[in-house]
């Protein structure tokens, strides 16, 4: 689900850990069904956002692929991949310097409760915002309330690859904690379901969000875009409002979109 980024490797396992609960399913969403909006009674909403800067996404080497595979030409791949993060980090560096004081998990949280703020029939509780991660995070916070219902909001953001772009991404679940409510779970009969409460089987709503800001005054060059948002903070900073606010809207429509009930 997510791409590869530079500056986060000790955290990828979080990724891939996490980004299961939304992403494992035969379709890209589940919608709640109507009649599971009117059963929930209460909310705890969990915002999993371990990443303290911004980083750049890296394009992925594809000589392997266009070659017909074999170790060499993966070596090779990871090579290109290794000289491209290496290149990314350099001319991020001095970005990262400039939004020091810029906290997007704030803005995104901030962001969230006021978009919640005009959601009823989820009855949220608490919204709280994860930084530190383990593999055990999910359980660890699905035993520890006793809401009916607990969501996951599982997020990154990025700079594209040619430093033009602001991406954010969220991946979102929600599970049940109730008997009433798990009947509605995706796959509630699955071994892994009925032997872990909180595997993803259970989900009884999951969907993926994306939004992306074009940044004024970039260009094609990945160099000269860079110098530009080192030196253009204000504008970034601005981005970096402007997309935790979309990001957020984007997750709470998502929320509030419910299953069409099949004729």
């Amino acid at each position: 689900m997510f791409k590869n980024y530079h500056g986060l490797g000790k955290l990828m396992f979080v990724f891939a850990f996490i980004t299961t609960l939304a992403a494992c399913g035969s379709t890209p969403n589940n919608y709640l069904p109507q009649a599971a909006t009117n059963e929930i009674n209460s909310t705890d909403i969990y915002v999993v956002l371990p990443q303290k800067e911004i980083v750049a996404e890296i394009d992925r080497s594809s000589v392997a692929a266009a070659g017909g595979g074999g170790l060499l030409l993966a070596l090779i791949d990871v090579a290109v991949e290794n000289s491209r993060a290496s290149t990314a980090e350099e001319l991020i560096q001095p970005i990262k310097d400039s939004l020091i004081e810029t906290s997007f998990n704030k803005l995104f949280l901030d962001a969230l409760n006021e978009e919640f703020d005009a959601v009823n029939w989820m009855k949220i509780r608490d919204v709280k915002l994860i930084s530190d991660i383990t593999e055990t995070t999910v359980e660890d916070h699905y035993k520890g309330t006793d809401a009916q219902t607990v969501t996951f909001i599982n997020t990154n953001y990025s700079l594209s690859p040619d430093f033009s772009s602001l991406k954010a991404y969220a991946n979102l679940s929600m599970l049940p904690k109730s008997e009433e409510l798990k009947k509605y779970s995706e796959k509630a009969t699955s071994k892994k379901a009925k032997q872990y409460a909180w595997h993803n089987d259970n989900n009884i709503y999951r969907d993926s969000v994306i939004v992306s800001s074009k940044l004024n005054s970039t260009t094609t060059d990945k160099e000269e875009n860079a110098k530009v948002l080192a030196n253009n903070a204000d504008e970034l900073k601005a981005e970096f409002s402007n997309v935790a606010r979309k990001l957020a809207k984007q997750v709470v429509s998502s929320m509030n979109t419910t299953e069409v009930a099949p004729n």
